[in-house]
Protein backbone atom coordinates (compact mmCIF):
# COMPACT_ATOMS: atom_id res chain seq x y z
CA UNK A 1 0.00 0.00 0.00
CA UNK A 2 1.46 3.31 -1.00
CA UNK A 3 2.05 5.12 2.12
CA UNK A 4 0.11 9.23 2.49
CA UNK A 5 2.46 12.10 1.44
CA UNK A 6 2.85 13.42 4.66
CA UNK A 7 2.76 17.30 3.53
CA UNK A 8 -0.88 16.80 3.41
CA UNK A 9 -1.04 15.54 7.22
CA UNK A 10 0.85 18.77 8.09
CA UNK A 11 -1.02 21.25 6.05
CA UNK A 12 -3.98 19.54 7.58
CA UNK A 13 -2.85 20.32 11.28
CA UNK A 14 -1.64 23.63 10.24
CA UNK A 15 -4.68 24.36 9.34
CA UNK A 16 -6.73 23.30 11.97
CA UNK A 17 -3.94 25.13 14.39
CA UNK A 18 -5.06 28.23 12.92
CA UNK A 19 -8.65 28.18 14.93
CA UNK A 20 -7.54 26.63 18.11
CA UNK A 21 -6.04 28.23 21.46
CA UNK A 22 -2.96 26.11 21.23
CA UNK A 23 0.61 25.67 19.82
CA UNK A 24 2.44 23.75 17.14
CA UNK A 25 5.90 23.21 16.72
CA UNK A 26 7.41 22.27 13.44
CA UNK A 27 10.77 20.18 13.37
CA UNK A 28 12.74 19.80 10.57
CA UNK A 29 16.32 17.63 10.47
CA UNK A 30 18.85 16.74 7.89
CA UNK A 31 22.58 14.61 8.07
CA UNK A 32 25.00 14.99 5.90
CA UNK A 33 28.53 13.08 5.00
CA UNK A 34 28.88 13.00 1.33
CA UNK A 35 25.74 12.66 0.38
CA UNK A 36 22.20 13.49 2.97
CA UNK A 37 22.15 10.73 5.42
CA UNK A 38 18.69 11.67 7.13
CA UNK A 39 15.64 13.77 6.13
CA UNK A 40 13.11 13.99 9.45
CA UNK A 41 9.87 16.23 9.15
CA UNK A 42 7.57 16.11 12.73
CA UNK A 43 4.83 18.41 13.64
CA UNK A 44 3.59 18.48 16.99
CA UNK A 45 0.73 19.83 19.22
CA UNK A 46 0.19 20.85 22.64
CA UNK A 47 -2.77 21.79 24.11
CA UNK A 48 -1.49 22.57 28.35
CA UNK A 49 0.20 19.83 29.32
CA UNK A 50 -1.46 17.38 26.68
CA UNK A 51 0.24 16.53 23.18
CA UNK A 52 -3.14 15.25 21.31
CA UNK A 53 -1.17 14.75 18.05
CA UNK A 54 2.56 14.14 17.21
CA UNK A 55 3.14 13.44 13.43
CA UNK A 56 6.39 12.51 11.54
CA UNK A 57 8.39 11.05 8.74
CA UNK A 58 12.26 9.90 8.24
CA UNK A 59 14.77 8.53 6.48
CA UNK A 60 17.83 7.55 6.22
CA UNK A 61 19.42 9.18 3.02
CA UNK A 62 17.91 5.69 0.91
CA UNK A 63 14.99 5.98 -1.13
CA UNK A 64 13.88 1.95 -0.47
CA UNK A 65 13.43 2.48 3.41
CA UNK A 66 11.39 5.13 5.09
CA UNK A 67 9.40 5.38 8.54
CA UNK A 68 5.75 7.38 9.31
CA UNK A 69 5.02 7.83 12.98
CA UNK A 70 2.03 8.98 14.84
CA UNK A 71 1.23 9.75 18.34
CA UNK A 72 1.17 11.75 21.44
CA UNK A 73 1.28 12.05 24.94
CA UNK A 74 2.08 14.71 27.65
CA UNK A 75 4.34 16.43 30.30
CA UNK A 76 4.48 13.62 33.45
CA UNK A 77 6.54 15.92 35.67
CA UNK A 78 7.14 19.99 35.80
CA UNK A 79 8.86 21.92 38.00
CA UNK A 80 10.78 24.95 38.28
CA UNK A 81 14.07 23.08 36.94
CA UNK A 82 12.63 19.49 35.11
CA UNK A 83 10.28 18.51 32.64
CA UNK A 84 9.35 15.33 31.48
CA UNK A 85 7.61 14.07 28.95
CA UNK A 86 6.48 11.00 27.49
CA UNK A 87 4.72 10.53 24.45
CA UNK A 88 4.34 7.03 22.58
CA UNK A 89 3.87 6.09 18.71
CA UNK A 90 2.82 3.77 16.53
CA UNK A 91 6.02 3.84 13.89
CA UNK A 92 4.82 1.95 10.26
CA UNK A 93 7.68 1.49 7.98
CA UNK A 94 7.62 1.56 4.00
CA UNK A 95 9.79 0.87 1.20
CA UNK A 96 11.25 -2.16 -0.22
CA UNK A 97 14.01 -3.00 2.10
CA UNK A 98 11.42 -2.34 5.34
CA UNK A 99 9.79 -5.70 5.31
CA UNK A 100 6.21 -3.26 6.37
CA UNK A 101 7.62 -3.52 9.72
CA UNK A 102 5.48 -2.45 12.41
CA UNK A 103 6.49 -0.68 15.87
CA UNK A 104 5.35 1.21 18.83
CA UNK A 105 7.65 3.58 20.54
CA UNK A 106 7.48 4.60 24.57
CA UNK A 107 9.16 8.21 23.47
CA UNK A 108 10.48 10.07 26.85
CA UNK A 109 12.23 13.69 26.78
CA UNK A 110 13.90 15.01 29.64
CA UNK A 111 14.48 18.79 30.20
CA UNK A 112 16.28 20.37 32.78
CA UNK A 113 17.84 23.70 33.85
CA UNK A 114 20.82 23.41 36.09
CA UNK A 115 22.08 26.68 36.10
CA UNK A 116 20.61 30.35 34.75
CA UNK A 117 23.35 29.63 32.04
CA UNK A 118 23.43 25.68 32.05
CA UNK A 119 20.61 23.62 30.59
CA UNK A 120 20.49 19.75 30.02
CA UNK A 121 18.19 17.65 27.08
CA UNK A 122 17.84 13.75 26.99
CA UNK A 123 15.87 12.29 24.64
CA UNK A 124 15.43 7.95 24.78
CA UNK A 125 13.07 5.73 23.07
CA UNK A 126 12.76 2.26 21.61
CA UNK A 127 11.60 0.14 18.48
CA UNK A 128 9.08 -1.98 20.44
CA UNK A 129 8.08 -5.02 17.51
CA UNK A 130 4.36 -5.53 16.60
CA UNK A 131 4.87 -7.69 14.12
CA UNK A 132 7.60 -10.30 12.91
CA UNK A 133 8.85 -7.79 10.32
CA UNK A 134 10.10 -5.61 13.33
CA UNK A 135 13.72 -5.91 15.60
CA UNK A 136 14.09 -4.55 19.34
CA UNK A 137 16.10 -1.60 18.73
CA UNK A 138 17.44 1.12 21.87
CA UNK A 139 17.95 4.51 20.53
CA UNK A 140 19.45 7.76 22.84
CA UNK A 141 18.96 10.37 20.42
CA UNK A 142 20.11 12.83 22.67
CA UNK A 143 22.08 13.17 25.54
CA UNK A 144 23.36 17.00 26.18
CA UNK A 145 24.47 19.89 28.05
CA UNK A 146 24.29 23.59 26.72
CA UNK A 147 25.97 27.12 27.70
CA UNK A 148 23.00 29.40 27.17
CA UNK A 149 24.78 32.81 25.41
CA UNK A 150 22.92 35.98 24.23
CA UNK A 151 22.45 34.86 20.91
CA UNK A 152 23.10 31.21 20.26
CA UNK A 153 23.45 28.07 22.50
CA UNK A 154 27.20 26.13 22.78
CA UNK A 155 27.65 23.08 24.11
CA UNK A 156 28.06 18.74 23.83
CA UNK A 157 26.76 15.30 23.65
CA UNK A 158 26.40 11.76 23.00
CA UNK A 159 24.08 9.77 21.11
CA UNK A 160 24.00 5.62 21.22
CA UNK A 161 22.03 3.17 18.61
CA UNK A 162 21.50 -0.82 19.54
CA UNK A 163 19.96 -3.10 17.14
CA UNK A 164 19.11 -6.06 18.83
CA UNK A 165 21.73 -7.92 20.50
CA UNK A 166 24.36 -5.84 18.20
CA UNK A 167 26.91 -3.91 20.40
CA UNK A 168 25.70 -0.34 21.30
CA UNK A 169 27.12 2.46 18.59
CA UNK A 170 28.69 5.35 19.90
CA UNK A 171 28.26 8.74 18.77
CA UNK A 172 29.31 11.90 20.28
CA UNK A 173 29.07 15.31 19.14
CA UNK A 174 29.46 19.39 19.66
CA UNK A 175 26.42 21.68 18.75
CA UNK A 176 25.67 25.42 18.67
CA UNK A 177 22.23 26.69 18.38
CA UNK A 178 21.73 29.93 16.66
CA UNK A 179 18.53 31.90 18.66
CA UNK A 180 16.92 33.62 15.51
CA UNK A 181 13.49 34.58 17.28
CA UNK A 182 10.28 34.62 15.47
CA UNK A 183 12.15 32.69 13.22
CA UNK A 184 13.28 29.87 14.73
CA UNK A 185 16.45 28.23 16.47
CA UNK A 186 18.85 26.06 14.14
CA UNK A 187 21.06 24.14 15.46
CA UNK A 188 23.96 22.32 13.96
CA UNK A 189 25.70 19.29 15.11
CA UNK A 190 29.09 17.60 14.29
CA UNK A 191 28.91 14.56 15.43
CA UNK A 192 31.45 10.97 15.39
CA UNK A 193 29.76 7.90 13.62
CA UNK A 194 31.09 4.32 14.59
CA UNK A 195 33.64 3.93 12.06
CA UNK A 196 35.58 7.52 12.98
CA UNK A 197 33.37 8.89 10.90
CA UNK A 198 31.90 12.21 10.53
CA UNK A 199 28.63 13.41 10.35
CA UNK A 200 26.92 16.99 10.45
CA UNK A 201 23.34 17.57 10.93
CA UNK A 202 20.78 20.75 11.09
CA UNK A 203 17.95 21.44 12.95
CA UNK A 204 15.37 23.59 12.62
CA UNK A 205 12.68 24.12 15.19
CA UNK A 206 9.63 26.84 15.55
CA UNK A 207 6.36 27.13 17.29
CA UNK A 208 3.48 28.66 16.47
CA UNK A 209 1.20 29.93 19.02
Amino acid sequence: MKSPPIFLLILYLLGFDAFAQNSVTLIGRMSMRNRATQHYLEVIETRGRWIPIDIGYIDFGRSDYREYFFGGGGVVFKSNNLVIVQEGYLDQTAGTASGSALYFQPFTVVSCGLTDKISGQVVYFTYLPLNKAGRLQYVLETSKLEYNFKHFKAGGGYGAYRYGDEPWQHKPFVTATLKCGRLGDVEFWLQRLPGNHAQAQIRFSKTFE
